[in-house]
């Protein structure tokens, strides 16, 4: 069933235009506050397909994925934007959670409009996919394999990003 959803998640990356279903749900006027610094921002990007991981203190798959979004951004941060979104807990708490991710990787603080926009998050990590116009363009609820993760990069960069 696993599969099925994953492989669900990369038709849905490459079908989006097409996808009525992604296109109510729009997280693009909504700003979070940054856990890195004291500004507020959107989380995607407008010029680059978005990455987006929800992530909670003590989530051990959370940083196994983390790890795995770091090294995609070293080799992909020119087409493919990665974010992480942090989650149940105070803003003290997220931030000192950040220590297990790496610096380079954005990262802000949930708010109940925006969960409640990109379709909700029940289970972490939760990964989703976003156009540049901010659509949600898949969801996936659990940790993503590395392989798979590496996979969906390259189909979101139309082959150009490769591990």
């Amino acid at each position: 069933m696993l599969k099925l959803s994953f492989n669900g998640l990369l038709l849905l990356a490459a079908l989006a235009a097409s996808n009525t279903w992604a296109q109510s749900l729009s997280v693009t006027q909504i700003e979070l506050k940054d856990l890195r610094g004291s500004s507020s921002a959107v989380s995607y990007d407008n010029s680059k397909p978005t990455v987006l991981m929800f992530f909670q203190p003590d989530c051990r798959w959370c940083k196994k994925q983390g790890k795995v979004m770091a090294k995609l951004l070293e080799q992909c941060g020119n087409k493919i934007h990665f974010n992480l979104v942090g989650d149940k807990g105070s803003r003290t708490k997220l931030k000192r959670e950040l220590r297990h991710f790496a610096d380079a990787l954005p990262a802000q603080q949930n708010s109940k409009l925006f969960a409640r926009k990109s379709g909700g998050v029940i289970g972490y990590p939760t990964t989703l996919v976003l156009d540049t116009n901010g659509e949600v363009l898949a969801k996936k609820r659990g940790a993503i394999e590395e392989a798979k993760l590496i996979k969906l990069a390259s189909q979101l960069s139309d082959g150009e990003c490769e591990l």
